[in-house]
């Protein structure tokens, strides 16, 4: 009886700090504060409704400076809109008083 304590205490400890790594692995994960990539190609418009470009947010954000936080004071800059949100060509917005993105400046 003696011989199959040990090698049931170390079976036992070994699984316990499996489990704990695996559990502080994926918690860590959820409080990463990165946010995920948005892939889609929004069609950028700017306050007046004139088509400026089709790119991804975090590249409209890195080239023109906006950002998509609405704390004041803040003035909405650009409109994006889904692919499926435009129609023509030059694309035109279906429902232009209602974006999927926004992004505003902060004088």
């Amino acid at each position: 009886m003696g011989k199959n304590k040990k090698p049931s205490i170390l079976i036992a400890i070994t699984l316990f700090l499996l489990v704990t790594s695996v559990l502080f692995a994926f918690t860590y994960r959820s409080f990463n504060k990165k946010p995920r990539t948005d892939w889609t190609e929004y069609y950028w418009f700017n306050a007046a409704g004139t088509y400026i470009r089709q790119n991804l947010v975090d590249d409209e954000i890195e080239l023109t400076g906006y950002d998509e936080f609405s704390y004041a004071p803040y003035t909405i800059r650009e409109r994006g809109y889904t692919p499926s949100g435009v129609t023509g060509n030059p694309p035109v917005p279906i429902q232009p008083y209602n974006p999927s993105k926004r992004l505003y400046s902060h004088p």
